[in-house]
């Protein structure tokens, strides 16, 4: 719920107030973080840190370990230091209070994104916490070099966007006095990220604004003895708990009658999972798999997570018989991905089995791969059971769930189905269930590209299956007053709903490929049509030029929309001068006078 400007103005005011009455000292102090130690057996508070808190030099408090010991400390803090600034309470930096960040990239769902972002933000409220740590988000850092390309950029940034509107709360029209918002920490090292980010001479607009940081200690280490920045730091963190309430009620949530939402975050947090499974390869329809009289072989590599999917396939209909394809390692710990004698054994009577079963559905982890400069790729192992499982029978289902996907080119060219689930996480085996049953339809798009083109089993970036195919119209391409509208007419030819993620590439004038400029998800209803429609702004079609604002460029542009970068509906079409500088221009400006500029119609 974004701030009135009256509020806001009130808001800056009291802040500058305050910021006239404090201390060097009491300045810094605000921007000093405490980590409390998270060892259970610790219960005490370092008596030094108290007599800080005393004079008036803590900020931030991470790490909380009861309500009580938060009231303490807060009482403290606004009864017992000659300002009585209230402190902000952080959670410690936990990367698995999220899903992977790449699977959730998959899903190229923000609305589900920051539906998570904010289950998170309201059970951490619950817990008296006002700030909180992203994920560490897709980068050059985080991936192979090669896997990160300008498409998984901009596709991060949104992600990046969601979550920080899901843990702040601005839209969604939260009670501030139930819930309030929260900082978002953002552990972000991509430069590019911080053009994106509030200006540092002001006050974000936002409720909940981000500070990007490795950790909740080195939000604020570029202030240096520099004054100018120290105020600056000083008045973003004041502001910051202003908009949080804080200075109204500093134990509002403290009091202990907050309800934990425990139970919506779980469900939030299965809806991201389940719509990040991409489905990379279906031939012959093989998924989802109907349920028969006959039972699915469930193979695993000694995991057991294969008899898991398999009762999850059972609560549909679906029987199924377990089997391990691999002999036990318990033998085999210093190398447990190795091919061994006993596993031929293992492996001819998996294949033996998989010849009488309507359908083999085999499970490989993140265990039963090698690593290497690129993707993973399956064990020596892993990849015999596979190949021969795929002899034996052709409705042979691969369901991998390793944090990145398996090298296409590695896999075997006659597998039938391809679903990569991600890095396991709790009830991501019904997620599987429901997704080869066809209870869910899959949903994930690849957030980078796999493989090389002309090679087998290449995914370019943005690919993912559904079940159903929707059939393109040719695109049509109309210029506006100060926009240009692009849009195809998608087709349902089958007796169910299709759901898909409809992508957006843009080719720039002089630019030699197509970039990723924006994508929607659209449900396209049983036999019936739809349409993607993009307008396309200076969000779509500007450039930096070294200016302080983006402009779009006169010349010529390639529109493609569809399900991948590769398979869109493409069109030109040529921007003049007066088009573009229409959309160049904000509306706000558009009544100055230009003699040199001529109107579009």
């Amino acid at each position: 719920m974004p701030l009135s400007a009256a509020l806001r103005s009130n808001l800056l005011r009291f802040v500058e107030d305050l910021l006239s009455y404090m201390t060097a000292a009491e300045k810094r102090g605000q921007l000093e973080t405490v980590v409390l130690p998270q060892n259970e057996s610790t219960t005490t508070i370092d008596p030094r840190m108290l007599d800080k808190l005393r004079a008036g030099t803590i900020g931030t408090v991470v790490g909380p370990r009861s309500r009580e010991e938060a009231m303490k400390l807060q009482r403290i803090a606004v009864e017992g230091t000659r300002l009585g600034i209230p402190l902000i309470f952080a959670d410690p930096v936990d990367d698995a209070a999220w899903p992977s960040p790449l699977a959730m990239a998959a899903s190229w769902d923000m609305d589900a994104v920051e539906a998570h972002g904010r289950q998170v933000a309201i059970e951490a409220n619950a817990r008296g916490v006002t700030w909180l740590a992203t994920p560490p988000f897709p980068s050059p850092g985080t991936l192979p070099i090669h896997l990160h390309t300008a498409e998984t950029t901009f596709l991060t940034h949104r992600m990046r966007d969601a979550v920080v509107r899901g843990l702040s709360g601005s839209e969604f029209g939260v009670d501030l006095d139930r819930f309030g918002f929260a900082l978002a920490l953002l552990r972000d090292r991509d430069p590019e990220s911080a053009k994106t980010l509030p200006a540092e001479d002001g006050p974000s607009n936002t409720p909940g604004e981000a500070f990007t940081g490795g950790d909740f200690s080195d939000w604020h280490s570029d202030v240096g003895s520099n004054d100018r920045k120290l105020d600056q730091a000083v008045r973003r963190i004041l502001l910051a708990k202003a908009q949080l309430g804080l200075f109204r009620d500093p134990f509002n949530r403290l009091d202990g009658s907050h309800a934990n939402a425990s139970e919506e975050n779980r469900a939030a947090r299965a809806a991201l999972i389940r719509k990040s499974m991409v489905l990379l390869r279906n031939e012959g329809a093989v998924l989802p798999i109907e349920a028969t009289s006959e039972p699915v072989l469930c193979v695993d590599c000694g995991s057991g997570t294969g008899r898991a999917v398999g009762e999850a396939l059972a609560a549909r209909g679906v029987p199924f018989r377990k089997l391990s394809g691999l002999a036990l390692r318990q033998d085999a710990l210093d190398n447990p991905n190795a091919l061994f004698a006993a596993d031929g054994m293992a492996i001819g009577i998996a294949a033996d089995a998989a010849s009488r079963a309507q359908a083999v559905m085999i499970y490989v982890g993140e265990e039963d791969c090698v690593s290497g400069p690129g993707l993973p790729r399956l064990g020596p192992a892993a990849a015999a059971l596979l190949a021969g499982l795929v002899h034996a029978n052709p409705h042979c289902v691969l369901v991998s769930a390793t944090s990145l996907p398996l090298d296409p080119a590695t896999l075997p060219k006659r597998l039938a189905a391809h679903l990569h689930a991600w890095a396991p996480e709790a009830g991501s085996e019904e997620a599987i269930g429901a997704i080869l049953t066809g209870e869910s339809s899959p949903q994930g798009k690849l957030p980078l590209a796999l493989g090389e083109p002309g090679r087998p089993h290449f995914y370019p970036f943005g690919h993912g299956l559904t079940y159903g195919t929707l059939r393109s119209s040719p695109l049509t391409v109309e210029f506006g007053f100060d926009s240009v509208v692009a849009q195809v007419t998608l087709t349902n030819l089958h007796p169910h709903p299709v759901c898909e993620t409809i992508q957006l590439y843009i080719r720039m004038p002089d630019a030699s490929e197509l970039r990723l400029r924006g994508f929607e998800r659209i449900e396209v209803p049983a036999e019936d049509s739809a349409e993607a429609r993009f307008e396309l702004g200076i969000a779509h079609l500007g450039q930096a030029d070294g200016g302080p604002l983006p402009r779009v460029v006169p010349g010529p542009y390639t529109i493609s929309i569809g399900r991948d970068r590769e398979s869109g509906q493409s069109g030109a079409v040529d921007i003049p001068a007066d088009l573009a500088r229409a959309i160049s221009v904000p509306a706000a400006l558009r009544d100055s006078p230009d003699p040199g500029a001529r109107s579009h119609g």
